[in-house]
């Protein structure tokens, strides 16, 4: 039924559009509000908005259903993550829906806005708001209104340890459930409400009955996408009980239905809990294809899904990245016990393959674009361009930690000494103590994390003469400069140029070219918007600046529209930027200072990107005053993928500020040596750094070894 009225307000629409009637129309409005409302549910949003947007302008005087329209816009901005927009286009809503006494309207209105609070964490507000919302919908007597509303206020309340009133709100969703006919739309409150019952203790029996009573109402409506949902519920459900015949059954029932329905955001959960599932009960090869396939139905709705996540103010790194991480423990396993040398290779290869595709998600979901989708369809296989380089991929998982180290022509398999979770609280350690350059405390934790990362591969470095180590981090793993780690003698920089890659398939690994290249320096020595001075910044670009004739923006030269126009009118092969520059969890808070404001990553990237399919493409990108919060490796993340996002071949960064004339050393010492050694980028920056090590002043790894190179180390 759902379906026959989602097309027949696409039917009747191209006949009432040709018509260009004037802007009051209710009847379109109504007309593009439902078909709005349609497109939203399938998840096609912005054919949605624009349907809705359009809706508002044609509504004329009717205030209800202005209040309507408004109410699905700002529906349709949370689920983007869009809250500044919803909020406004909400209380306007209200407001009309309040003065015309449409408490049913009301009602929803005050739901919507209690997911909209609670997803900007205003919790009580939400609360507040949601208790507002069934108040009314009880008064209006609509059960299935409060029935949703009071399933919300549950769930809400139990994450703010409230059981009593979770209890309670679960309680009144169960008796307004009991209530009013059966339909699709009550169908899916019924999951909502079971997920909420098997939160509660010991309420499992109730969240069964409700997943069966969705699952009775979808084989009657023959609604094979709701069933699905209600299959995939009874079998997480049976999961969580050990019951892993039963889950088995009832999950790829649920697979049918959702491939039946075209459900591919429905899909790869059950597809993933049928992998799952059959690893549990010993079938381990059937476990792999059913991963496999789920890894597939992820990649065709993976910025939906990301959005989806977004809007729901969940975490990727918590829903959808165990789905890779799951797959990757299954596969090592399998390499661990392969009959041969080669069975082992194919697995370790495909654990590669996987966290690469893990990692490319994680930076679009951090970035919230399609920033890698360009880079991975030029990707080379690095294990042909790298002699001597070998590359270290550790695998934090739940109970170890695995590394792949991949050589030239092999790739290895080894178990570290530590699980993650001990490894997690080393790093952090680690990082706190390497800010502090008055002590020497972070040795150390620099010589245990050596003794777990790097010792155990020492036996198959050597033999390939290795000079350089990839590190492909995960995790906390990224807040740290493994070229601090100490062997007990001497610190790793000593013996190995290190570089660090967001993933391999996310870079080009391309020898810098030798001819002159074309340099932009731009920077701020001058205190401005209440930053400190960076005195040390004009001799810093003075020195560079004597290797190449670069283009210079200092101080007040450097804002945006002068380098704006610079990026548009020459191609830059190395753009530096010496200023204070932040990575913050949130990307949208993330930025480089210019004197005329800040210049966000997205802005970066747009200046950037008319060079990025160009053979002189920008080759480096220098950020020389950086930092990220101690242990957000989070806001490490979006360090690790500057290059990615600004479209430049490598970048050259920090972890946290540096001492302003240490710094200005080691940058123009790198750049010195870029130009006249024969060596790559990765080995030019070991060399800048071990030069500032030798300094007595600079010894201690706070001053030389948060500089980061970042993606194409060649």
């Amino acid at each position: 039924m759902r379906l026959i009225a989602f097309l027949g307000a696409i039917l009747a629409l191209p006949a009432v559009l040709a018509a260009e009637p004037p802007d009051a129309d209710p009847g379109l409005a109504e007309a593009l509000l439902k078909r709005g409302e349609s497109l939203q549910a399938q998840g096609h949003r912005s054919r949605a908005l624009q349907d809705l947007e359009q809706s508002l302008r044609h509504v004329g005087s009717d205030a209800v259903l202005a209040a309507r329209v408004r109410g699905a816009l700002a529906k349709a901005h949370t689920l983007s993550g869009a809250f500044d927009k919803a909020h406004p286009l909400l209380e306007q809503a209200l407001t009309a829906s309040r003065e015309g006494r449409q408490d049913a309207l009301t009602a929803a209105l005050l739901n919507d806005r209690g997911n909209l609070l609670r997803l900007e964490g205003k919790e009580q507000e939400a609360l507040a708001s949601y208790r507002e919302a069934l108040a009314l919908a009880l008064n209006a007597g609509d059960s299935l209104a409060a029935a949703r509303t009071a399933t919300n206020a549950s769930r809400l309340a139990q994450r703010l340890s409230d059981p009593a009133a979770a209890a309670q709100f679960a309680a009144t969703a169960r008796a307004q459930l009991a209530r009013g006919p059966d339909s699709a739309d009550k169908a899916f409150v019924l999951l909502a409400a079971g997920i909420a019952f098997e939160e509660l203790e010991r309420q499992d029996a109730v969240a069964h009955d409700m997943y069966s009573r969705a699952k009775i109402i979808a084989e009657r409506q023959d609604d094979a996408l709701l069933a699905s949902h209600a299959l995939g519920r009874l079998g997480a459900l049976y999961e969580r009980a050990r019951r892993y015949d039963e889950a088995l059954v009832v999950t790829s029932a649920a697979v049918f239905a959702a491939q039946k329905a075209g459900g591919t955001d429905s899909l790869y959960r059950w597809q993933w809990q049928s992998g799952r599932l059959l690893a549990r009960t010993g079938k381990r090869e059937d476990a792999m294809r059913a991963y496999r396939r789920a890894v597939v139905s992820f990649g065709a709705i993976r910025q939906d899904l990301l959005l989806d996540l977004r809007g729901a103010g969940a975490s990727y790194r918590e829903t959808a990245a165990p789905l890779y991480l799951e797959f990757a423990d299954l596969l090592l396993r399998e390499a661990a016990q392969a009959p041969s040398a080669a069975a082992s290779r194919a697995n370790l290869m495909e654990v590669r393959e996987v966290i690469e595709r893990f990692k490319a998600v994680e930076l679009d979901d951090y970035f919230r674009d399609d920033c890698v989708a360009a880079l991975q369809s030029r990707s080379i296989d690095v294990d042909q361009v790298s002699p001597n380089t070998a590359v270290l991929y550790p695998i934090l998982l739940p109970d170890r930690v695995e590394m792949l180290l991949s050589l030239p022509g092999e790739i290895r398999q080894v178990k570290l000494a530590v699980d993650g979770d001990t490894l997690g609280k080393e790093i952090l350690a680690f990082r706190h103590r390497l800010e502090k350059r008055s002590t020497h405390e972070y040795l150390p934790h620099a010589q245990r994390l050596y003794d777990w990362l790097i010792r155990p591969l020492e036996a198959h470095l050597a033999p390939h003469q290795v000079h350089t180590l990839v590190l492909v981090p995960d995790g906390p793993l990224r807040t740290i400069p493994i070229a601090a780690l100490h062997d007990g003698n001497e610190f790793l920089i000593a013996r190995y140029a290190v570089a660090v890659a967001p993933g391999l398939s996310l870079i080009e690994p391309q020898p810098l070219t030798r001819r002159a290249p074309q340099v932009l320096m731009s920077g701020l020595s001058e205190s401005v918007q209440n930053f400190p001075a960076l005195p040390h910044v004009d001799a810093e670009v003075e020195a560079i600046s004597g290797f190449y004739d670069a283009k210079v923006l200092r101080n007040r030269e450097f804002v945006v529209p002068s380098f704006a126009k610079e990026m548009q009118a020459v191609p830059y092969s190395v753009v530096h930027i010496a200023s204070h520059g932040h990575f913050d969890r949130d990307p949208r808070r993330s930025y480089l200072l210019s004197y005329d404001g800040r210049l966000t990553m997205d802005q970066l990237e747009r200046l950037m990107k008319q060079t990025r399919f160009r053979d002189d493409a920008v080759e480096l990108l220098m950020l020389s005053a950086c930092r990220t919060a101690a242990g957000d490796d989070r806001a490490a993340l979006g360090l690790a993928g500057v290059a990615v996002k600004a479209g430049a071949r490598s970048a050259v960064a920090t972890l946290w500020y540096v001492n302003d004339e240490a710094s200005s050393g080691l940058v123009t010492e790198f750049y010195q040596v870029l130009k006249t050694a024969q060596v790559s980028k990765a080995m030019a920056l070991q060399a800048a750094q071990r030069k500032t090590l030798a300094d007595p002043r600079y010894r201690h790894p706070g001053y030389w070894s948060p500089f980061l190179l970042i993606g194409n180390w060649l």
